[in-house]
């Protein structure tokens, strides 16, 4: 399901309301953080751009979708 959101407020809302881990790393489009929400079950999800791409400045909201595991997608 493909929303408007950012990886911070994605992160923050699973954590307030299942626990476990906020995991922070710096983005692989650019110089600013990623956050990323570790699963009490240990499943590492976050939420990123449907259409992914450098920026030096980020937008706030983003069309997006949730992924499981940390890997970069070509370039």
């Amino acid at each position: 399901m493909v929303t408007r959101s950012n990886c911070l407020l994605w992160a923050l809302s699973r954590w307030f309301r299942l626990g476990g881990y906020l995991v922070v790393r710096r983005s692989h489009y650019g110089w600013f953080p990623h956050f990323l929400w570790l699963a009490p079950s240990g499943e590492l999800r976050s939420f990123v751009p449907v259409d992914p791409c450098f920026h030096w400045c980020p937008p706030l909201l983003f069309r997006g979708h949730v992924v499981t595991g940390d890997t970069a997608q070509e370039k």
